[in-house]
């Protein structure tokens, strides 16, 4: 997940009725996050702007994998990849800062094996599906 005003992604360990308790990816601390001061959200809910809908991130990500971002690319560059990875995403509400958050999470999820570990979920969830299919 990511978190309003903190740089990184968290792993959600724990809800409480004021908040959350969260453990960074990079750094493995955890900490106690108000929902007064923060505003949390789940890699799975977000999207981004194309001009006709919204493309999950996951989706975006899974292009990613294809053509995956040089390292240190500079703010001018950021566009221009994304423009390579996701040719209709909306300029207007698509900023450059977005593009470099995505493009730092992508780096860091693929180099740690997170992405991956997607993949494999989703191949055993389709073989589960076929064995259903054959037995009935």
């Amino acid at each position: 997940m990511s978190i309003s005003g903190m740089p990184g992604l968290y792993k959600l360990l724990a809800t409480q009725q004021s908040g959350i308790v969260a453990e960074s990816l990079e750094t493995g601390q955890k900490k106690f996050f108000s929902t007064r001061s923060y505003q949390f959200s789940p890699l799975e809910s977000i999207a981004i702007y194309t001009h006709d809908d919204a493309l999950p991130l996951e989706d975006v990500f899974a292009k990613m994998k294809s053509n995956p971002p040089e390292e240190n690319l500079a703010k001018s560059q950021l566009r221009d990849y994304f423009t390579e990875v996701l040719p209709d995403h909306d300029e207007a509400k698509v900023y450059v800062s977005d593009i470099k958050k995505i493009v730092s999470w992508f780096t860091y999820l693929e180099a740690n094996g997170y992405l991956e570990e997607d993949e494999e979920a989703e191949e055993d969830e389709e073989s589960v599906d076929v064995e259903g299919d054959e037995e009935e």
